[in-house]
């Protein structure tokens, strides 16, 4: 089968990483080809021999190498729905379309997006919240499929050093700073359960970059005007990372107060590595996440602030608000007894991998495949 993948390849994206776990299977028993539309810079070396052309970032002219063929067997894009005219049009058959948007409501999609659910032949959610959010703006069922997105975790043992002495270690992988995210949440509560004098520490995985866009919250704002009000020690990394097991290898506890996800990865690498989750208790990550594996954080339904939604703003759009108190509870616990709840979680992480590789999911998407 010779198949078109046209997407990120180039950046340290979610999206790009999903691309990455798919074309490295798709690669051993099909013809793949290629088509970065974010440059190549972090493309991994296992993959270069594939890249037919690229563009970079928001210059979709500057075409480096040759275009696509004309016809595909098989099209893949995990991409916006806006783009998927563009960027599923070579083939009439098998054209995958790959996403999630983590408001829901009624129609709460971007503007002009649903419409573009024709252009593709399946919708793959990777999460059944992410169904109910495609579901509840009329896109027919039949034309969404839950497949999840998957991990590449190996036995590896390597660790970081990082830039604490304290013996339990937090991490809290933002990877992006937008307003859905909670930080401000994550560390009001992180700041309320534990002092200087607590054996912790919050790793905070992100950039303190500018503001750019409207959704946008300054990383290195809250942190500055959360060691006006607490001391528990937190810190700030914002190195690469070539290999993420390798962070995970490091820490004791996963932590999030986000306030809507379709698909949390963080949670995820977080099962595979044996290390316990404090996560609310909804969105997408409830695909795998529950109280036998996890801390889940209780809270409510409400609004969504329209300044955080990307695209375009909805009055309705719903997220969920994760109990401060609630995490407090869960952090103290996760503190006092992480080795006890890893020591179960390693025993079930190897079901983990095995359930989740990339080899299993992308068998999923191509038994979606017609001949």
């Amino acid at each position: 089968m010779k198949i078109l993948i046209r997407q990120f390849l180039g950046q340290n994206h979610s999206w790009s990483v999903s691309g990455w776990g798919i074309a490295n299977s798709l690669k051993k028993n099909n013809i793949v080809h290629l088509f970065p539309t974010d440059g190549i810079k972090h493309l991994p070396n296992s993959l270069k021999e594939n890249v037919i052309g690229y563009t970079e970032l928001n210059k979709p002219l500057d075409i480096k190498g040759r275009t696509p063929d004309l016809e595909y067997d098989c099209q893949i894009s995990y991409t916006a729905m806006k783009n998927f005219p563009n960027l599923l049009k070579n083939g009439k058959k098998n054209r995958f379309g790959i996403w999630c948007y983590e408001w829901n409501g009624k129609n709460v999609l971007p503007d002009g997006f649903a419409a573009n659910y024709k252009y593709c032949d399946k919708i793959l959610a990777p999460s059944n919240f992410a169904k109910e959010v495609f579901l509840n703006s009329a896109i027919p069922e039949s034309h969404i499929e839950v497949i999840s997105h998957g991990i590449n975790f190996t036995n590896s043992k390597k660790q970081i050093k990082l830039p604490t002495n304290k013996k339990v270690k937090i991490l809290a992988n933002i990877a992006q700073n937008h307003m859905r995210k909670n930080i401000s949440g994550l560390l009001t509560a992180y700041g309320k359960a534990f002092n200087s004098k607590d054996d912790v520490c919050l790793i905070i995985k992100g950039k303190g970059k500018k503001i750019t866009n409207s959704f946008d919250v300054s990383l290195n704002d809250l942190i500055k005007e959360y060691k006006s009000k607490y001391n528990a020690e937190i810190k700030l990394y914002e190195e690469y990372i070539e290999n993420m097991q390798d962070l995970y290898n490091s820490i004791d506890i996963v932590f999030t107060m986000s306030h809507c996800e379709c698909f949390y990865y963080p949670g995820l690498e977080a099962l595979a590595s044996g290390k316990l989750n404090i996560a609310p208790n909804y969105g997408g990550q409830l695909d795998f996440l529950n109280n036998n594996n996890s801390l889940l954080v209780s809270g409510k339904i409400e609004r969504a602030n329209p300044s955080s939604m990307y695209w375009t703003s909805k009055n309705n759009a719903e997220w969920f608000m994760p109990d401060i108190d609630d995490a407090i509870d869960k952090l103290r616990y996760a503190y006092n007894n992480f080795e006890k709840e890893n020591y179960k979680l390693e025993l079930n992480k190897e079901n983990i991998i095995s359930e989740y590789n990339w080899d299993n999911i992308t068998s999923k998407i191509l038994s979606l495949a017609k001949v």
